[in-house]
């Protein structure tokens, strides 16, 4: 490891006490013990990283999602984990006794004992390929370090050596949501941290945007643009707002397209619904791939989206709808001005 303040390499047995033995100083995070294998260069940069270069606020939420980029188990390790619980808590000492009976008995027939081992060796990782398209159906891909351990075993101990989070980094339960006097427009989302990361960098005052939790939070005459996962959830929050809201609603995503052939994505995986809790997903704007990936149970939160893409996402939506309301605009924007050349 690099020593965040001396830049010294560190190895594993200099380290003990969380202090850098060339100049003393201390650091927070041991990346053999840290969740992600995180330490404070690592977690330094990928906060500077959320902030994009523009000073954007993120949520710690967000950043713990950054840090298991690329480290999420996949299902192919799922299924040698079967495999290897299978060999170890059956087939082995199931061989081994065989082996230790053979022994014991000690007569012709003793070789038939080892045989009958290695026959449910054989037999057994049978059943368990045979049985992967139901074991996989059943198996999931979830984040692997909880919100609250990635506050008690990361948060922490870098606040207690730095004295605060990390550049740019919030807990979206402190932050406020602005109450905007005169809405112009209303923006609703499920996840806390996406309206917490909004109000932190301001998008509110900018667009004279109400951020509510759901539709049930929406007034009446605005328009609404709606943020979801990528999920099955989300797409039947989308369905059952159109009802209600009419042509008020505008779905800004977070669609599946953009992060399911994503290897950097957070793209988590739960058991497999019927298909007839799936069965609406055909009358949404969804091209079969899609579809197909959402029934196999693939899902993507949209608060894994980096502050930079969702405050651009967002923004280009309310500016629409500041466009379509305001006539000038709209005029100019149907003779084509506004795709002109700036310079």
């Amino acid at each position: 490891m690099i020593c965040p303040h001396c830049s010294e390499n560190l190895l594993r047995r200099e380290r003990t006490d969380r202090r850098c033995p060339k100049c003393t100083r201390p650091f927070a995070l041991e990346p053999k013990e840290c969740p992600y294998a995180l330490h404070d260069l690592r977690l330094r940069k990928l906060s500077e990283k959320l902030s994009a270069g523009r000073g954007l606020y993120s949520t710690a939420t967000q950043l713990r999602y950054a840090a298991a980029r690329r480290r999420l188990p996949s299902l192919k390790e799922a299924y040698w984990t079967i495999v290897g619980s299978w060999v170890a808590i059956v087939v082995v000492p199931t061989y081994i006794g065989s082996i230790v009976s053979g022994a014991i008995l000690s007569n012709s027939g003793w070789w038939k004992v080892p045989v009958f081992g290695l026959l449910v060796l054989v037999i057994g990782l049978a059943v368990i390929r045979a049985s992967w398209p139901l074991l996989r159906r059943r198996a999931h891909v979830r984040m692997q370090v909880t919100d609250e351990a990635f506050r008690d075993d990361v948060l922490a101990p870098w606040t207690a050596v730095y004295g605060g989070l990390p550049t740019g980094v919030v807990h979206e339960e402190w932050v406020g949501i602005p109450e905007v006097a005169d809405p112009r427009m209303v923006l609703t989302c499920a996840d806390p941290s996406v309206r917490a990361c909004l109000a932190a960098n301001r998008v509110p005052e900018r667009y004279g945007m109400r951020l509510v939790e759901s539709i049930d939070d929406v007034p009446p005459g605005l328009p609404v643009l709606m943020l979801h996962d990528a999920s099955i959830a989300g797409f039947g929050s989308v369905r059952a707002a159109r009802p209600v809201l009419g042509d008020r609603v505008r779905v800004v995503g977070l669609s599946p397209r953009s992060v399911m052939d994503d290897l950097s994505a957070i793209n988590l995986r739960e058991p497999v619904l019927p298909r007839s809790a799936t069965e609406f997903l055909h009358g949404e704007p969804l091209s079969r791939e899609e579809i197909y990936w959402l029934q196999d149970g693939w899902w993507s939160p949209i608060a894994a989206i980096p502050p930079a893409r969702l405050l651009a996402a967002v923004s280009a939506a309310a500016e629409r709808i500041e466009g379509d309301s305001d006539p000038d605009r709209r005029f100019a924007r149907q003779l084509g001005f506004l795709s002109w050349p700036t310079a």
